[in-house]
């Protein structure tokens, strides 16, 4: 009676099933590697990684600079009213100052204080979840923000302000279906042309 269950299925038919399932994984694990090389280091002229920089370099982070009439003072706006940070081992108190967020510490704005200080439209743009908030945020620090604007596609919104020496700023939210009026230039072009 145990000898039915306990003999080993040696049948024409147990081969070829053993052969399937083998050839089943094999085949998953060869698109799984397969997917993740392709994720990890991308295909020249079909996707590219995630950090890509000119000549096949890596992008460490970015940073806009802004000139200023005076470094301390706006390293100070900036840390009051916007929570940034100052980025001790890249500033050279008060000449040149960086700021950033916590959280983003590859993403800084530097504060060159040189004259003229002109940055003409450039503009430094936050990105928040919560754009209304932001601006509420803001105005009740006594920073004037303009109104919400449609960046164009319907889904997009920004709201321009500017620092103490004219410089462009704006909060974007992405994912906000509006029907606000299109944004036009930033609203602090502070050069002569």
């Amino acid at each position: 009676m145990w000898e039915n269950y306990m003999t080993p299925n040696n049948g024409p038919h147990s081969t070829k099933v053993n052969h399937t399932k083998a050839h089943r994984k094999l085949m998953t694990a060869i698109i799984a590697l397969f997917a993740f090389t392709f994720v990890l280091f991308g295909f020249s002229g079909v996707t590219s990684p995630a950090f890509a920089g000119p000549g096949g370099t890596y992008t460490t982070g970015w940073l806009i600079r802004f000139n200023v009439s005076n470094g301390g003072e706006a390293a100070q706006w900036y840390e009051e009213k916007l929570d940034m940070i100052v980025n001790d081992e890249s500033s050279a108190f008060p000449y040149y100052v960086q700021l950033y967020y916590e959280d983003f510490p590859e993403t800084q704005i530097g504060l060159s204080q040189s004259t003229p200080v002109q940055s003409g439209k450039a503009t430094a743009t936050i990105a928040v979840d919560d754009i209304e908030e932001a601006v509420g945020n803001l105005e009740e620090q006594g920073v004037e923000v303009g109104p919400l604007c449609n960046a164009g596609d319907g889904y997009t919104v920004l709201a321009f302000f500017c620092d103490p020496d004219g410089n462009n700023l704006a909060l974007r939210e992405d994912g906000f279906p509006n029907d606000f009026d299109d944004c036009g230039s930033p609203v602090c072009n502070n050069c002569d042309y």
